[in-house]
């Protein structure tokens, strides 16, 4: 069981925000620091999808979604790797979207996730902790984070992929 504490981002205290580094694949590590924010409304974690190409690899799969002003068909994809702190995530599917705003530069974080921990969340420390909290069936998988919901909130999970980063 591996757990984490990372600090929120003070310029946003009404949102859960904090930084993560995402896999870049051209460049096999850790790229800069992209915005997260922890959507506790989201069944699943949400990319723009001009960050996919960077980050991840858009599978062929596609589902209805509504989110950030966009409604609509969102590409299924797979973000290799995403480090929060010093805790890394391999392979989280994600929706890729082309959504405007200020979130067109964020990931938003959902259920898809964050239903793997045990979360605790200070507004007044300011500070998010997670212990990973897996359940019999996600604990014998070697990636949990390879599933996504549908819009009635069922588990769809994908095929085992190669590691191609």
């Amino acid at each position: 069981m591996s757990s984490f504490s990372i600090d929120l981002d003070s310029k946003r205290p009404y949102r859960y925000a904090f930084s993560v580094s995402l896999w870049e694949t051209s460049r096999k590590k850790f790229g800069e620091h992209v915005r997260v924010l922890l959507d506790t409304g989201s069944f699943n974690t949400i990319i723009h999808k001009d960050l996919v190409d960077k980050y991840g690899v858009m599978l062929d799969a596609t589902m209805k979604t509504s989110v950030g002003g966009f409604k609509g068909e969102a590409n299924i994809c797979i973000l290799h790797k995403m480090r929060i702190g010093d805790y890394v995530l391999d392979k989280v599917v994600a929706l890729a979207v082309p959504f405007e705003g200020e979130l067109i530069d964020h990931i938003l974080l959902g259920a898809n996730v964050t239903n793997n921990w045990e979360l605790t969340l200070s507004r007044l420390k300011n500070k998010l902790t997670a212990t990973e909290q897996f359940s019999e069936i996600t604990s014998q998988r070697e990636f949990p984070y390879r599933y996504c919901f549908n819009n009635k909130g069922q588990v769809m999970a994908f095929q085992e992929m190669e590691n191609d980063c």
